[in-house]
């Protein structure tokens, strides 16, 4: 077998070289086609015939196969598991380490790889022929990677779009390219020919596409113009040493001869140095030479980076305007703007990245003007671009970028006349391909339209800037901060009448609930108010009126506010007070309690305190349960300072029921010192079964600990006890500690005899309020009774209120033994 022969060829040196090789080669022949990897394997290790191991190599990667006595047909297929990829990383190292033996042999190394690198197909012979039987030419993988994992049915499709797919190509070398790049290079630096190998790295580094090929590629490229300078740096050094070698033989009066003698004392030492060193002539500029040539490389890596990058995508835009600073940084002016026009011809605007393509535009015109000094060079870009359409965007912003350039190189060279003109042409829409879709867009364009704008006011006539505000209008290009800056502008013309009728036609065309309506309903008015004062009253409340119709909700307070400011200033107080009665019904729930203390405080400005009695009413009435609690407290706040306590007492019992003792202790605590400092312990005890009625009511409901005003300042209150002897303190009546009932949460401590029964504690409390009721003289009054009345309630005869006598009940448990 195969590895039986191996062995004993190893194991008997007296065979000879030749012997050996002849019997290996018909072994490889006749009985088996796939000893041929072994015997190239032989002829680099044992034989050192490195020629013939590349020639075995080449044609097992040719895919070749005997003519006679065949086993099959296909791809080579290793006994030992070497793949392609090793196949050829193991020619590649034979061809470069022995570059001689293999052009002996006839492997044209440096045309295999250059035919792999473009796609063609070489075989044996060493020529290279275009798609010369397989299309793909050499396959650097196996066959199982070649087609992006597709299927069998799809592989010949993918075939016949290889030659013109660079994707296919770079997919098919994969990681191979940059390493084929360097071994060709060495193998032509090992030949010798450096000037070849320095081509084969430019032309390695002008074709790659991948980042990583360029590291490997540039790296090997620096050490090669290193090892250059590092070859001739010790020439020179041997060539001093030989020198100083000859200086010192001169010195010991070594015999050169007569001829020598004379010329050395006719054209001195350095003569005969120049004669002696005439192989190598030069050497000190050649070392010059070679360092200037690795600076000048090692200054070019982030251009010849950038270069691969833009291979990738050549449409890459940023990539581009990066290449155009490099060249200006180098000092290469010219270089960069070349690069900006080669990008103008291969960027597509469809497929544009990383940036716009007016960028590109833009950058170029910063050059022109900036960098070289020539205007004219960025007045004819711009008119390249923008009129005679040379570069087709995709969108109208772009073109607009450049159109507004225009306008602003011209406006830089004081040509005002041209740069308004450029201004009104570019909004015009009658420039450029009407065909075109970004022409079609310039007149829409709001970039174009401010600069027209500002272009007018600044160095156009009051119609002109007129005319171009009232186009704009028309096609309905405006925004509403244009019809503000319009309206500010006839309104610094003094003419003001058409200042209102531009806000207007702004309203037509964003009505409410446009965000721009408010504002400029807002300036419109401030405008009228400030123009005409109160002269038109008719036609302000008109306005007012159409305002308030109009506007949202949300959007209505500002406006009654300022309407309500113009009635009390300008209009009837009547007037003033119905629109704050509106605002009071027309803004969101959450504005309502603002409003209406804002209306009560009106009212109680021009029609006196007791006129806000029917507001409160309605406030409480129309409010949540929270905002009509504190409104309640108002209430009872403002019939205390009238000293109308029944009635501030009346209206905090109403409002007890909207205010949960858990989440609103302050409402209580008002109550509480209500009572302290105007009520008896009678009242107070009726503001503890209030409360306890309340507690029982909201029991039922829960609250979270956000609701419940989770870390909010307790409440610090009077106890039930104190409360009691400040007001029988405050009487002039002892009390006896220990005949009060207490009353302690919901259930009440023990009761004396005489009250011991509910219903009397109830029939009490009937009796209380009615001996404490004063008439009435009139007014208006809430009538409010949150407690029933008890069917077996015990009348009171009208004589008692004749006579005037304080009732019993009044004193409750502080009445004297003798009067009972």
């Amino acid at each position: 077998g195969c590895g039986q022969l191996r062995s004993e060829i190893e194991f008997i040196p007296t065979v000879p070289t030749e012997t050996a090789l002849r019997i290996l080669r018909r072994y490889a022949q006749f009985f088996d086609t796939t000893f041929r990897e072994d015997l190239a394997t032989l002829c680099i290790t044992r034989y050192e015939r490195f020629g013939e191991a590349a020639s075995l190599l080449l044609q097992l990667l040719n895919n070749e196969q005997p003519d006679r006595n065949t086993t099959g047909g296909g791809a080579f297929l290793s006994p030992n598991g070497t793949t392609r990829h090793e196949l050829w990383l193991r020619f590649a190292d034979v061809c470069t380490a022995h570059p001689t033996e293999a052009k002996v042999a006839g492997v044209d190394f440096d045309g295999i790889i250059r035919a792999v690198l473009k796609g063609q197909d070489v075989r044996s012979g060493g020529s290279a022929t275009t798609a010369g039987g397989n299309d793909l030419g050499f396959e650097v993988f196996d066959n199982t990677s070649k087609a992006f994992g597709a299927s069998e049915d799809d592989e010949l499709n993918q075939t016949k779009e290889a030659k013109n797919n660079s994707q296919i190509l770079n997919h098919r070398l994969g990681e191979m390219e940059g390493t084929l790049w360097t071994r060709l290079a060495e193998y032509h630096v090992r030949a010798g020919d450096f000037e070849l190998a320095r081509s084969v790295y430019e032309e390695a580094l002008d074709a790659i596409t991948r980042v990583r090929d360029f590291s490997l590629v540039f790296d090997a490229y620096v050490r090669f113009e290193e090892g250059v300078i590092e070859a001739l740096m010790e020439l020179m050094e041997d060539e001093d040493e030989e020198m100083a070698e000859d200086e010192m033989k001169d010195d010991k009066g070594d015999s050169i001869g007569d001829e020598n003698e004379d010329l050395d004392i006719i054209l001195g030492d350095h003569v005969q140095n120049a004669v002696q060193s005439e192989n190598n002539p030069g050497a000190s500029a050649d070392v010059e030479l070679a360092i200037s040539r690795a600076e000048h490389l090692t200054s070019r890596r982030p251009l010849l980076l950038n270069r691969v990058l833009l291979r990738q995508n050549p449409h890459n835009v940023g990539e581009w305007i990066k290449r155009s600073e490099l060249y200006i940084d180098l000092g290469e002016v010219d270089m960069g703007a070349a690069a900006l026009e080669e990008s103008l011809t291969t960027v597509s605007s469809r497929k544009a990245v990383n940036g716009s393509p007016s960028t590109l535009v833009l950058s170029l015109v910063d050059i022109y003007e900036n960098q070289q000094k020539n205007v004219d060079a960025s007045r004819n870009l711009l008119e390249r671009i923008c009129s005679k359409n040379e570069y087709e965007f995709q969108d109208s912003e772009d073109l607009a970028q450049c159109h507004a350039a225009w306008v602003e190189l011209e406006i830089r060279q004081e040509n005002w006349d041209m740069a308004l003109d450029l201004a009104r042409r570019a909004v015009s829409g009658n420039i450029g391909r009407k065909g075109s879709k970004a022409a079609r867009g310039l007149s829409r364009s709001l970039r174009l339209w401010n600069l027209l704008f500002d272009m007018e006011e600044s160095l156009g006539t009051i119609q002109t800037t007129k005319d171009a505000y009232d186009r704009a209008l028309e096609w309905k290009v405006a925004t509403p901060s244009h019809v503000l800056n319009y309206a500010s502008f006839l309104k610094e013309k003094k003419y003001f009448e058409e200042s209102f009728a531009a806000y207007e036609r702004g309203l037509g065309l964003f009505p409410p609930p446009h965000a721009g309506a408010k504002l400029l309903w807002k300036n419109y008015l401030t405008d009228f108010l400030e123009r005409y004062e109160g002269s038109k009253t008719p036609r302000a409340r008109e306005l007012f009126d159409r305002c308030l119709a109009e506007c949202p909700s949300e959007n209505a307070s500002e406006f009654y506010l300022l309407y309500g400011e113009y009635e009390e200033k300008h209009g009837l107080t009547k007037r003033a007070l119905g629109v704050y009665e509106r605002m009071c019904s027309a803004v969101p729930a959450a504005e309502k309690y603002t409003a209406y203390r804002l209306y009560i405080a009106k009212a109680i400005q021009y029609l006196g305190v007791t006129s806000a009695r029917p507001i409160y009413e309605v406030a409480i009435s129309t409010l949540e349960d929270g905002p009509a609690s504190r409104i309640c407290l108002e209430y009872a706040k403002m019939e205390t300072g009238l000293r109308e306590t029944d009635r501030a007492r009346t209206v905090l019992v109403y409002g007890a029921q909207l205010a949960d003792p858990r989440r609103d202790p302050g409402y209580w605590k008002a109550w509480h010192e209500f009572e302290v400092s105007h009520g008896n312990e009678e009242t107070f005890r009726e503001m503890l079964r209030v409360k306890r009625s309340v507690q029982a009511a909201f029991s039922t409901v829960n609250y979270n600990s956000a609701e419940m005003g989770a870390g909010a300042p307790k409440v610090e209150t009077l106890t039930e006890e104190s409360a009691l002897e400040m007001i029988a303190k405050s009487e002039g009546v002892d009390v006896d500690s220990k005949k009060q009932p207490l009353t302690g949460g919901f259930v009440q401590g023990k009761r004396k005899a005489e009250v011991a029964d509910l219903g009397e504690v109830e029939r009490r409390a009937a009796r209380l309020r009615q001996a404490t009721a004063a008439p009435e003289t009139g007014g208006d009054e809430i009538d409010i009774d949150d407690i029933d009345d008890d069917e077996d309630e015990v009348p009171v005869h009208s004589n008692s209120f004749q006579e005037k006598a304080i009732p019993t009940a009044v004193y409750g448990g502080l009445a004297p033994s003798t009067e009972k």
